[in-house]
């Protein structure tokens, strides 16, 4: 057995020393050369096509996002909740998995627009407080934030409307535990695969935007801080899964 170990740790090793050194190489390539092409006066220009940008289009950025996103959202919950209307619990196996299948299909892409719209209210209300309009965003921001809520609170409904043994109100505090405890272990599967999938994406792109805002901060002196926002992120992720691992462990020797 630990020969196997020893010979897949061999194995990978080199490919692993070559990629850091490819990547080490390329990342200090890449930086000087920035650095020689980032003049000052560059740099300036840049921040005022960016300020210019966010005065025109920043007043904007909600409501177009929320139509963009918010729209096809509600499309997808009324194609769900026709589907559901040709349900009935007495039909044969097969048809009812499809329509079942088909719903959750749906349910989940209305899910993924509503929660890159909460990604672009938030960046745009954040905007707002460094421009003229913040008042306005304020407003604009608490009517997407109502409509993701309710949209989000459709998906629930109807969810529970078709799996009775669901629990939970998006209204709950607790809404998130108490649905993940009413789920079977086919479904619970199936959130630690994603989970699992989530934790790795996030990984990577933290350690992505880590390299980015440093080499940003050697270029422009925008501070360490962004910086250590991001670590703050990356540790939390991997504490909170290694310890989540470790009560799992614990449970399951009991």
């Amino acid at each position: 057995m630990k020969d196997f170990v020893k010979q897949d740790n061999l194995r990978a090793l080199p490919k692993f020393l070559a990629l850091v050194a490819g990547f080490t190489v390329l990342g200090g390539i890449g930086g000087f050369l920035v650095a020689i092409a980032a003049k000052p006066e560059t740099l300036e220009a840049i921040r005022v096509g960016m300020d210019r940008v966010m005065n025109m289009a920043g007043p904007w950025g909600i409501p177009v996002s929320g139509v963009v996103l918010l729209f096809p959202a509600w499309l997808y919950y009324r194609s769900a909740r026709r589907l559901y209307g040709n349900w009935d619990p007495d039909m044969e196996e097969g048809a009812e998995d499809e329509i079942r299948r088909r719903m959750n299909f749906l349910l989940l892409l209305m899910l993924l627009f509503t929660n890159l719209e909460t990604v672009f209210a938030f960046f745009f209300l954040a905007a707002s407080f460094q421009y003229t309009y913040a008042p306005l965003n304020v407003v604009l921001f608490l009517i997407a934030m109502a409509c993701i809520i309710l949209l989000q609170q459709k998906v629930v409904d109807l969810t529970r409307s078709i799996n009775p043994e669901k629990k939970g109100s998006v209204y709950d505090l607790k809404f998130q535990k108490i649905w993940f405890t009413s789920c079977d272990e086919a479904e619970r599967a199936q959130i630690g695969q994603a989970s699992f999938q989530a934790y790795r994406t996030t990984t990577v792109t933290c350690m992505i935007v880590y390299l980015v805002l440093t080499l940003m901060n050697f270029m422009a002196g925008t501070g360490l801080l962004p910086v250590l926002v991001v670590l703050v992120i990356f540790g939390a992720l991997q504490v909170s899964y290694l310890l989540a691992c470790i009560r799992a462990c614990r449970r399951a020797q009991r």
